[in-house]
């Protein structure tokens, strides 16, 4: 073998050998930083909070390279302001929240009900007889707020109908049990801890609020569900049946730009880990893949898609026959280094091959890739090897190799220079230290 061509295939190997050896490197280095992931779970006295906490102590647990912040917020509306913001990474809201273009599903954590608590010496025993009442509601912000306008506007109702006052949960439930409002509405699962304290002052009663498919119709969103009897208490039962309530699945979602690798860590944590979650929030035994859920317009995250499409053949095994014959040309080509006549033909062959390793490794090290300057340098460069072989500097065999040589070199050039922005992109947007973290709200 001549000396050109020994230079020639051991260039290829080298080459070759240090793809892989860069593309391990970052792998490694990628897998050993933490990361970490700020998630808005609303009040923290409500079950949302309590559930993204567990989920947080597990990643402790088992994932203790990914750190995940619960940040308390003001409900659904802000949240999902926040995602589409990139001030928080995923969040909980419920599921007739309106989201935009930028907020994407993970999973489905468990149901809330529409509940309608209201004093028993007001005389008020359905939504319409609301009017000129007071009423109590959370936040503006809050999804649970936008609900009851929804459900009010239904049984004819404006918001200039009824006075309604937005107060924290502790306020509302004094107000309450005191008679400082009329009523009081949430979204809460059955059970709820603060409405069961509201209940047990025996001041209070639940209103049944039925037509639930009818008001499917305008937000399909909205399933049918039961407030069932005995759920705040057992003797006497409260309810004492069991009564119809609009029923609205609480979300975990996430920012469109989260890296889907964080989404399918954190997905991996809630489904395989989720008796040990059910020993710190019941709640847990509701979560449902996002199949489970009726005409729902969020689109699903790739990060949660790649934990639900797990057990589909991986890549490798989809395209083994590919990649057999990837190897097989590259064997080829080699084989046709060794068969190249001419030192002249050997000599311009070689020469290309060398400038072509040589602008792949300045790439590598370039630390501002500019993909435009790499596309024209290998534009130039084949230029030339079509000129040369036009003139019969380079045959037929030694043209099919440098061509196959550019287009590998081309991908890859691409590949590393899209890959170091988007690696730079990425890092802005993760904070440096806990002071970086969202302020709550």
């Amino acid at each position: 073998m001549g000396a050109g061509l020994r230079h020639i295939f051991s260039a290829v190997i080298l080459f070759t050998l240090g793809f892989f050896v860069i593309s391990a490197g970052l792998i490694w280095l990628d897998s050993h930083r933490t990361q970490v992931l700020v998630i808005g779970a609303g009040h923290k006295q409500g079950e949302s909070y309590a559930m993204v906490s567990a989920i947080s102590r597990l990643a402790t647990k088992y994932d203790p390279k990914l750190r995940i912040i619960v940040a308390e917020t003001g409900g659904s509306g802000q949240n999902t302001h926040m995602l589409s913001e990139g001030l928080l990474q995923m969040a909980t809201i419920q599921a007739d929240t309106p989201t935009g273009p930028r907020v994407r599903l993970v999973t489905s954590l468990y149901p809330d009900v529409f509940q309608l608590l209201v004093r028993k010496d007001r005389a008020i025993n359905s939504v319409a007889e609301l009017k000129g009442k007071s009423v109590a509601l959370p936040s503006r912000s809050s999804g649970q707020y936008r609900s009851f306008l929804f459900l009010a506007r239904y049984y004819g109702l404006s918001p200039r109908d009824m006075n309604l006052i937005s107060m924290s949960s502790r306020a509302a439930s004094w107000a309450i049990v005191h008679g400082g409002v009329d009523a009081l509405f949430r979204v809460r699962a059955p059970g709820n801890a603060e409405l069961k304290e509201i209940i047990h002052s025996d001041a209070v009663k639940i209103l049944p609020i039925p037509h639930t498919r009818a008001l499917r119709l305008v937000q399909p969103a909205i399933e049918e569900g039961v407030l069932p009897a005995g759920s705040y208490r057992g003797a006497p039962a409260v309810p004492e049946r069991d009564l119809p309530v609009p029923m609205v699945r609480r979300l975990l979602v996430a920012g469109v730009d989260v890296p889907p690798d964080l989404v399918e860590r954190v997905t991996r944590l809630i489904y395989e880990h989720r008796r040990e979650l059910a020993s710190l929030t019941p709640l847990s035994g509701f979560i449902a893949a996002p199949d489970t859920l009726f005409n729902h317009p969020i689109p699903l995250h790739e990060g949660a898609r790649r934990y639900y499409e797990r057990d589909k053949p991986s890549f490798l095994q989809e395209n083994a026959e590919l990649l057999a014959l990837y190897l097989t040309i590259l064997a080829g080509a080699a084989s046709i280094l060794l068969r190249l006549n001419t030192r002249r033909q050997k000599a311009r062959v070689d020469a290309y091959n060398r400038e072509l390793i040589a602008l792949y490794n300045q790439a590598v090290t370039d630390p501002n890739p500019r993909e435009e300057y790499y596309r024209d340098r290998m534009m130039e460069i084949f230029a030339r090897v079509l000129k040369d072989s036009e003139d019969g500097n380079i045959n037929t065999t030694g043209f099919e190799f440098l061509s196959f040589a550019w287009d590998e070199l081309n991908d890859a050039i691409i590949e590393i220079t899209r890959e170091r922005k988007y690696r730079a992109a990425r890092h802005e947007r993760v904070p440096s230290s806990p002071g970086d973290e969202p302020a709550h709200a």
